[in-house]
């Protein structure tokens, strides 16, 4: 008895790293820098203006947050995870508002979160827009 309840309680702590456990045990932050990308240039000289510093999910650290280059300005609004793939690398959208030379326009970037690097790229003006950052992530490899 006492080798089935270690085997049960391994597993499902073995879960709760890999789903990442509900009620908070997720812990996420946006870390270093943010690289932009606006019709085939690359910024690395970037402000990210986080919404907030750490988080359990997407939504907490990046919606409301903001990318500022030159004259661009991303603006995420809202954050659509897609479901789930066990195994696979965590996707989605962003909504976000862009701003290019004072035009402002709201469109919709895919991101995939694959080893702790997430990439959204959205289409502007028949030009690709988006950036790239590492988030720190413990306890929900997957559940993001």
């Amino acid at each position: 008895m006492k080798i089935f309840f270690t085997l049960l309680i391994s597993f499902l702590l073995l879960n709760a790293t890999e789903m990442g456990l509900k009620g908070g045990g997720c812990s996420l932050a946006q870390e270093g820098k943010v690289v932009a990308y606006y019709n085939g240039k690359f910024f690395h000289n970037v402000t990210y203006r986080s919404n907030k510093k750490s988080g359990k999910n997407f939504r907490e650290i990046f919606v409301g947050s903001s990318i500022l280059v030159d004259n661009i300005k991303i603006e995420i609004t809202d954050y659509k995870p897609n479901k789930r793939v066990k195994g696979k690398p965590k996707t989605g959208v962003f909504l976000v508002k862009t701003t290019v030379n004072s035009v402002t326009k709201n469109i919709t970037m895919t991101y995939i979160f694959d080893k702790g690097i997430i990439s959204a790229t959205g289409v502007l003006n028949d030009t690709t827009i988006g950036f790239t950052t590492k988030v720190n992530y413990s306890l929900c490899s997957v559940s993001l």
